[in-house]
């Protein structure tokens, strides 16, 4: 990490926690100095931040096997400086303005909405981080990624295409309805492959007839109240409006991940605009 002296990371995987070192994604700002965010396992970071937590719950007195395959943890350091720590990646937003944890802890608010900030968008099940965001107000910054990562070459190849600008982005955000596409289609085929087997040890189930107590309960005479009868209007509902309450479950994620990648597509371009102005106005030098 340029930071502390170390040469760059070696890593090329997909996930972080393989190399001698942590894969780091870097932005420098032109107000608030260098923000780093180092990712890889406690060995990795303790690189970078020796006091890094050694423990992986505050009630376990057994130390963390650094050789063990662990889901990757991060820290976020400002001109070198630790800001903020976390066990394990994920849609983090951690300020860069906060008190920083004392040695050998882990930063509380993760989930910080307003101010200076840095937002980590990571993997499904949190084995990597997909990317990172400084935040403060309307100003939207991505961070460069790792040198030799995986998230390097897609951003290469996004800078190369114009038209994967906005595939790549489409991608990821409709592929956020795919659960519900892969439910309603394998439910179905669960279900039948499943019916012969439940018939099978139903009919294998002995009958168990219990004989329970006949118990007479009071009567109470409700009173008749008797309603007026509104007569509604019949609506001839159009099929393309019946197709869309039928799969409800199928176009309103689906909607939900085109708007996600709207706003992933106009947050780039923002990205990279306000990039070129602190290039042309010299406020930012490597």
């Amino acid at each position: 990490m340029a930071a502390h002296g170390d040469e760059e990371p070696t890593n090329r995987g997909d996930t972080a926690g393989t190399g001698p070192g942590p894969e780091v994604w870097r932005l420098v700002h032109p107000r608030h100095g260098t923000l780093e965010v180092a990712v890889g396992g406690p060995a990795q970071l303790r690189t970078v931040d020796p006091g890094f937590p050694r423990k992986t719950k505050e009630d376990d007195d057994t130390d963390v096997d650094d050789s063990a395959p662990i889901t990757p943890g991060y820290v976020l350091l400002r001109d070198g400086d630790v800001v903020a720590r976390a066990h394990q990646v994920g849609n983090h937003k951690v300020s860069i303005s906060g008190d920083p944890p004392d040695r050998g802890k882990f930063t509380g608010n993760l989930s910080v909405l307003s101010g200076p900030r840095v937002q980590m968008r990571s993997s499904a099940f949190a084995t990597a981080v997909r990317q990172v965001t400084f935040r403060e107000g309307s100003e939207v910054v991505h961070f460069d990624p790792p040198p030799g990562s995986a998230a390097e070459t897609r951003l290469e190849a996004i800078a190369a295409s114009p038209w994967k600008r906005v595939v790549y982005p489409v991608a990821a955000g409709v592929g956020k309805s795919g659960w519900a596409i892969a439910m309603i289609v394998l439910l179905p085929l669960i279900g039948r492959l499943l019916s012969p087997i439940l018939d099978w040890i139903a009919e294998r189930i002995p009958d168990i007839d219990i004989p329970w107590p006949d118990i007479s309960l009071p009567s109470i005479p409700w009173p008749d109240i008797s309603l007026p009868t509104i007569n509604l209007p019949e609506v001839n509902v159009p099929g393309w409006v019946e197709f869309l309450l039928e799969y409800s479950k199928v176009w309103v994620p689906l909607l939900v991940g085109v708007a996600i990648a709207v706003v992933a597509v106009r947050h780039s371009r923002k990205s990279r605009r306000i990039k070129r102005e602190w290039e042309s106005a010299g406020e930012v030098q490597e």
